[in-house]
């Protein structure tokens, strides 16, 4: 067990757009660790892959300030934390990151072996951890196939044998290997070659045997995970990653799994644009559905609405989540949240005939007639003679 060292060592603080961006380091158990922060609110834990320091997410760290407050941090070994001289848990460090700097609870990022790192940190602490995102994540006791090893005949032993030197290492992994990057993002494997290059210790970090693996496979408990997670891969990432992001999606209850195109293994740096919008969309839907379980429908459409007139082509849930969710609310005898509901539905869809329908079935369930025949009627201007609302305005007019 490792004795915490419960003390801060700030480096000069960096102000930020927010005002209160800090960076410094945390004192654990034969090291110390190198943290940023940055922005308020909700708070994000961003933790680095396998081969890459910290500003692996450089592309996500101040854009997500705007919203959360978002820490990242260096692990043993990389970046600016200290190399290991003995066994230790990268499970424990970042528990002592969440105590030393007072994180209750957070959205964890992790990426490649950050994002299985996330995984068995949330099956020991699931009381610290609101929701996941798992960034071409590996789940321990799955293990890996011959291809993978090899990276499917390009990692030579001989190449392999060269790793003792770590620019050897950083031209494979960066330069040749066909799954870290996209071969076509030219652009994003020139910046990480170069921010590599001034940081050979990562190369070291990567190779290092000191790590204290977690005793419990965690593909066998993944079930126990009940918060929502997203579980992004890129297009072109190593199949065996692909297999593994198949396991942790049906695995984890609420776990929803999205592919980004023309990435490869390092998605958030190769395609920051559509992995930052895949997430936000992710975090909103969240926490809409977060609402709606504690607060009901009209707070949650209400804020379905703010976001709306924010960005008016904003969709926090596709044509078929909206369709049924409203159809969830037939028959609820809280008419004012099932109008909500529908009219969040039309608003949002504005081209469905089915949310007319809804929504004219809502209001003539609370007894407003008038509303109803108009809901009715602009379902059918939409598709005409669509027969459910055509009968239910026949019966309506009847009565």
């Amino acid at each position: 067990m490792l004795t915490p060292i419960l003390s801060i060592s700030a480096q000069e603080p960096v102000t930020n757009a927010q005002g209160n961006s800090s960076s410094g380091y945390i004192n654990i158990e034969g090291g110390k660790i190198y943290f940023e922060s940055a922005g308020a609110g909700e708070n994000i834990v961003l933790i680095h892959d396998g081969m890459v320091h910290n500003s692996v997410w450089d592309g996500q760290f101040s854009v997500m300030a705007k919203n959360y407050h978002v820490f990242r941090y260096d692990r043993r070994g990389y970046g600016k934390s200290s190399a290991p001289e003995s066994r230790f848990s990268n499970i424990e460090d970042l528990n002592q990151l969440f105590l030393q700097l007072k994180i209750d609870k957070a959205i964890l990022f992790g990426m490649s072996a950050g994002g299985g790192l996330a995984i068995d940190f949330t099956l020991k602490y699931p009381e610290k951890v609101t929701s996941l995102v798992l960034v071409g994540a590996v789940v321990s006791g799955y293990g890996y196939s011959t291809h993978m090893f090899n990276r499917g005949g390009h990692l030579t032993p001989s190449i392999a044998a060269s790793f003792s030197d770590p620019k050897k290492y950083i031209q494979y992994f960066v330069n040749d290997d066909p799954y870290t990057i996209y071969p076509e993002n030219k652009s994003a494997k020139e910046k990480l070659n170069k921010l590599m290059e001034v940081n050979l210790q990562n190369a070291k970090g990567a190779r290092t045997n000191l790590i204290i693996p977690y005793q419990r496979p965690a593909v066998r408990f993944l079930n126990e995970i009940k918060v929502p997670a997203l579980v992004v891969v890129g297009e072109f990432d190593i199949p065996d990653v692909h297999a593994h992001a198949g396991v942790i999606e049906a695995g984890i209850p609420s776990a929803k799994r999205e592919i980004i195109a023309n990435a490869g293994h390092l998605v958030p740096w190769e395609k920051p644009n559509e992995f930052n919008q895949c997430v936000f969309n992710f975090l909103n839907k969240t926490k809409f559905n977060n609402l709606l379980k504690s607060s009901g429908g009209i707070a949650a459409a209400e804020y379905y609405l703010k976001r709306l007139e924010a960005d008016p082509l904003f969709k926090i849930l596709d044509r078929n989540e909206m369709h049924n969710l409203a159809s969830s609310y037939y028959g609820n005898t809280n008419f004012k949240e099932a109008i909500e509901i529908c009219k969040l539905y039309t608003l949002t869809y504005p081209d469905s005939e089915y949310a007319f329908q809804f929504l004219g079935d809502a209001y003539a369930q609370s007894g407003q007639k008038d509303l109803a025949i108009k809901s009715y009627q602009k379902s059918l201007e939409i598709k005409p003679g669509f027969e459910p609302s055509r009968q239910a305005l026949e019966d309506l007019k009847k009565k």
